[in-house]
């Protein structure tokens, strides 16, 4: 008995240690754009504002997946919202419609909706429409990289590419599909449900040749692991971006797995998460 007492005490006592600074309010599954037959849950958005926010800089995460599968609570690392709302931002994480059902250009139009919504009612959570940010993993990182270079998805919102201040693509390798394809004619298995078998498609889905001068397109933070096909194409779109004059950087994230750099993104020790909340400021006016 007395051995149980003692670890009810030290329980206690430890419940009672002050732990990892939360979200002051989280707002679940706001809804942020309706289709006749397509349920909402396909268009809902988690939002993490800290504690008396007010006028915030808003970071948009999109989640990674394959195009296929994945949401805004289990495909994104465990620290994120906290870090970001530790570090001064308003963190987001969306859902989107995924493919077989709802192939390209399917996500990349519903990230548009997400943004112009929230550009529309940041204020409701304490958010500052003048400094939204994007940050998305894997499929989710060509789909922030999409938007950021072709304005037609943010046109058919009635926005233009200057609402996004900064984008951080995390680890794609999808950002020349055509390139991806033209050794066997085909894209491998991984890229089919989203992307279909004509080069039509993967030339209207890829980012890099989407590049061109004249545009708004933001400063971008490119981050790759040493993996497979993704260094390649995240060097290829930074210095597309640069040859037109626009800011981007490709940046190795050494020690650092495809899965890892995703889940351990503002970790304690992770030092990623903070490259890209210094990026996010330094873009800030």
């Amino acid at each position: 008995m007395r051995y149980l007492t003692a670890a009810f005490l030290s329980l206690i006592v430890w419940m009672a240690l002050p732990g990892p600074a939360r979200a002051g309010d989280v707002y679940r599954d706001v809804v942020y754009n309706q289709m006749p037959a397509v349920s909402d849950g396909n268009f809902t958005m988690d939002i993490y504002a800290p504690d008396e926010a007010e006028d915030m800089p808003i970071v948009i995460m999109v989640h990674g997946g394959a195009w296929t599968y994945g949401n805004k609570q289990s495909a994104i690392g465990a620290k994120q919202a906290n870090f970001f709302t530790d570090q001064g931002f308003i963190f987001v994480s969306i859902n989107y419609r995924l493919a077989p059902d709802h192939p390209f250009p399917a996500p990349v139009e519903d990230l548009a909706s997400a943004i112009a919504f929230l550009y529309r009612n940041a204020d409701d959570y304490g958010g500052d429409p003048d400094s939204m940010f994007l940050m998305g993993h894997s499929s989710g990182a060509h789909s922030v990289a999409l938007v950021s270079v072709d304005p037609k998805y943010l046109r058919a919102e009635g926005l233009d590419l200057g609402v996004i201040k900064g984008t951080v693509p995390l680890d794609g390798a999808s950002y020349n599909l055509v390139r991806t394809g033209e050794r066997n004619g085909e894209l491998p298995r991984f890229y089919r449900p989203a992307f279909g078998s004509k080069e039509t498609v993967w030339r209207e889905a890829s980012p890099t040749l989407h590049v061109m001068d004249g545009r708004r397109i933001p400063p971008m933070l490119i981050l790759y692991v040493d993996r497979p096909v993704s260094p390649e194409r995240a060097k290829e779109l930074a210095e597309t971006l640069r040859d037109h004059g626009y800011d981007a950087k490709a940046v190795l994230a050494k020690n650092r797995s495809h899965k890892s750099l995703n889940k351990r993104l503002g970790a304690n020790g992770d030092k990623f998460g903070p490259m890209i909340a210094d990026f996010f400021r330094s873009q800030m006016n």
